[in-house]
């Protein structure tokens, strides 16, 4: 079976990420707000209206989309929530650009959380 790839099919137009530190003065909550506020300031021309749908990839952090969803104030908008051990960053880019390939809906961002504690 031959890939086609995903070359002119999707692109990423903008990303947002919080600083990499312990930051333990914060909530998973309060890192998801700022790092979707960045990415949607580094879109002006894409409001959050205009999002059809949500990823979030996170290991150990909720049990649904609604991590996501309440902080930054999503409503009636899906989220999918996706953990995948080491690859969960890569799945929660790797899910919306194959349905962005396979799909009408056409505008998702994907996010990433992640809070490590090392003993």
């Amino acid at each position: 079976m031959a890939s086609h790839g995903i070359k002119d099919r999707v692109a990423i137009v903008g990303m947002g990420c919080t600083r990499f530190a312990e930051s333990w003065d914060k909530s998973a909550d309060d890192l998801l707000v700022e790092a979707t506020q960045e990415c949607f300031a580094s879109t002006p021309r894409l409001p959050k209206e205009d999002v059809d749908a949500y990823w979030l990839g996170t290991m150990n952090s909720g049990q649904s989309g609604v991590v996501l969803s309440r902080p930054v104030g999503i409503d009636y908008k899906p989220v999918t929530r996706v953990e995948n051990m080491c690859a969960t960053g890569s799945e929660a880019i790797r899910s919306p650009v194959s349905m962005c390939c396979s799909c009408p809906t056409h505008t998702v961002p994907c996010r990433s959380t992640w809070r490590v504690t090392l003993t």
